[in-house]
């Protein structure tokens, strides 16, 4: 065969290839979302001169093609399976660490929107005349330090809380470095927020610089063995073991709560089992994100608790409610209602975020 005509055949192959896998990418069926992601899929593009003249259409059909690619997750994994196999120590932030473990990267630092995070807390504080909380937890890349690649680097989270502690003078900052030793069991495998035993150590701080009390003891029933989240989503490593999501109970008994979600939806627990039978299902706590919720329990003495908060607090409301007569829980993302509003006697307000999230999030604006 002459060299003519392997490359009329190569060339032949490549165009068979890329016209049979347009025709099967197009006669697909299309799904709406991706399940190992945890996002909705791009819809597609709509064909208008308009969108066309612009490059609007372009841009889309080309999200969209890449959205609905035949066997989207089994190329993700592949890519990442490579990158693995080569010795790269990440993919898409996410690092690939020892014990099966997926953490995102925490390499920067916002100083600047930080700084104005901070300015708005002590702000409301002053103009409110109270002493808030303030629990920053750090991420896993501080906790599970020790699975962590060679080569990799992050951002020293003691450092960073030491400094920032020194800018809440006024404030009660618990810093959570100085209260327990970084371990890996505090975090989930597949997951950027920490698990069932780092919401205990982070009760346990608040007992003893908020509570003035020893901590109180718990039993944890097995809810689910099939929790992917979202290192695993945003890693495409989706070969790694899920993590298992556990009922919280105090161990003198089952409490009775009643919870208002948004002022619309009230249940008689903490955990919304529905959640289970979803991607994250982290949501299982307290039903996931609201703009705000509001939670009675059976505790008699009448001490209130109000959190400024992100989602790292959803998975220590059930240690805080053996503890709290109400719990109000406020999500900036979502409430732009005056926060004083809210403000009670003999009521404890927090700040509890993750640390990486209190230095990037904007939303703390909202805080007035």
């Amino acid at each position: 065969m002459t060299k003519k005509a392997i490359e009329t055949l190569t060339i032949g192959c490549f165009a068979a290839f890329i016209g049979v896998s347009a025709i099967w990418n197009a006669c697909a069926p299309k799904a709406e979302v991706s399940y190992n992601e945890n996002r909705t899929l791009a819809k597609a593009p709509e064909l208008s001169v308009s969108h066309i003249f612009s490059g609007k259409f372009d841009d889309d059909f080309e999200t969209w093609f890449s959205d609905h690619f035949v066997h989207r997750d089994a190329w993700i994994e592949l890519k990442s399976g490579v990158k693995r196999a080569a010795l790269a120590i990440e993919n898409n932030n996410v690092y690939y660490s020892g014990d099966h473990r997926l953490i995102g990267e925490f390499q920067d630092v916002n100083e600047k929107n930080l700084d104005a995070n901070i300015e708005q807390v002590n702000r409301f504080a002053a103009d409110n005349h109270i002493r808030m909380n303030i629990l920053l937890v750090p991420t896993a890349a501080w906790g599970a330090e020790t699975d962590l690649p060679s080569g990799a680097w992050n951002v020293n989270q003691e450092s960073l809380l030491e400094e920032i502690s020194g800018k809440f003078p006024d404030q009660n900052f618990i810093n959570f470095t100085q209260h327990t030793s970084p371990s890996p069991s505090m975090y989930f495998h597949t997951d950027h927020h920490w698990n069932e035993s780092g919401a205990y150590m982070g009760y346990t701080a608040i007992c003893r610089n908020v509570l003035n009390k020893e901590p109180n003891r718990f039993t944890y029933t097995l809810a689910s063995d099939s929790f992917e989240g979202t290192m695993y989503s945003r890693s495409g490593a989706f070969w790694t073991k899920p993590d298992r999501i556990y009922t919280i109970t105090p161990e003198s008994g089952e409490q009775k709560v009643s919870v208002n979600y948004d002022n619309q939806l009230t249940s008689e627990s903490l955990y919304s089992k529905s959640r289970l039978n979803e991607k994250d299902k982290y949501t299982y706590y307290v039903d996931g994100n609201h703009a705000y919720v509001d939670i009675r329990t059976d505790v008699t003495h009448g001490r209130k608790a109000l959190l400024i908060k992100d989602s790292y607090s959803h998975i220590l409301i059930p240690f805080l409610a053996s503890e709290y007569s109400e719990i109000e829980l406020v999500d900036l993302r979502y409430y732009h209602n005056p926060v004083s509003e809210l403000l009670k006697e003999d009521q404890d307000v927090y700040v509890l975020y993750s640390l990486d999230n209190f230095c990037s999030d904007m939303n703390l604006a909202f805080l007035r």
